[in-house]
């Protein structure tokens, strides 16, 4: 299912917490938000719009590192002479031909690291343990680990520390759910889904 769906789906699970449990507009915005973010925190294997919303963009740290690359080899070959200069020009051109090889997937896991040491540094457990789900999503096949049950037990246990911290009515039942409904309709039952999802995974790889 596209993320845009998942992410009406998950707002809408955020409304419909916020109105049971009765809060007020600033509480309903905070759940409606926190919703479709854990609805699409699955999609971060595909490194998608979720994916590009937490990390550097990687067409962006191309374009620096072929900057980086262009001036360090002008400067090598203008400024330079001997060896030095050989040094540059070699150093240049390798960045030019390292730059391509910084793909999405490349900086959300480094976007991962750094939330999980953000998360030691502030002593808080939810943003370390949402920093490893980050790192497992950045380098987990498509629908796998995060479309199962396990993905779902793991996000739980972020759910938990988050409600410890925060202690926001409703959140904690909005984030599973929102999770939840994303799992669902990747499913096989969902008109258009042929893929399903291996909701077993690891001890099954059959799709569902």
């Amino acid at each position: 299912m596209d993320g845009k769906f998942h992410a009406v789906i998950g707002a809408g699970t955020g409304v419909a917490v916020a109105q049971t449990t009765g809060q007020d507009a600033i509480g309903t915005a905070v759940l409606l938000a926190a919703g479709m973010v854990a609805s699409l925190a699955p999609d971060l294997d595909t490194a998608g719009k979720l994916a590009n919303k937490i990390s550097l963009s990687h067409k962006m740290i191309q374009g620096f590192v072929r900057t980086a690359g262009i001036l360090l080899g002008g400067y090598a070959l203008l400024a330079l002479s001997g060896a030095a200069m050989y040094i540059g020009l070699a150093l240049g051109v390798f960045l030019l031909l390292l730059a391509p090889k910084f793909s999405q997937r490349l900086m959300l896991l480094v976007s991962g690291i750094a939330i999980i040491a953000a998360g030691i540094a502030l002593e808080a457990i939810w943003a370390g343990l949402a920093g490893l789900y980050v790192v497992i999503a950045s380098i987990a096949s498509h629908r796998g680990c995060t479309h199962s049950l396990i993905g779902l037990l793991f996000f739980g246990v972020i759910t938990f520390y988050i409600h410890e911290q925060f202690q926001i009515t409703g959140l904690c039942w909005t984030l599973m759910l929102a999770y939840l409904s994303h799992l669902l309709a990747d499913m096989r039952f969902i008109p258009g889904n042929k893929r399903g999802i291996k909701l077993f995974w690891p001890l099954s790889r059959k799709a569902i």
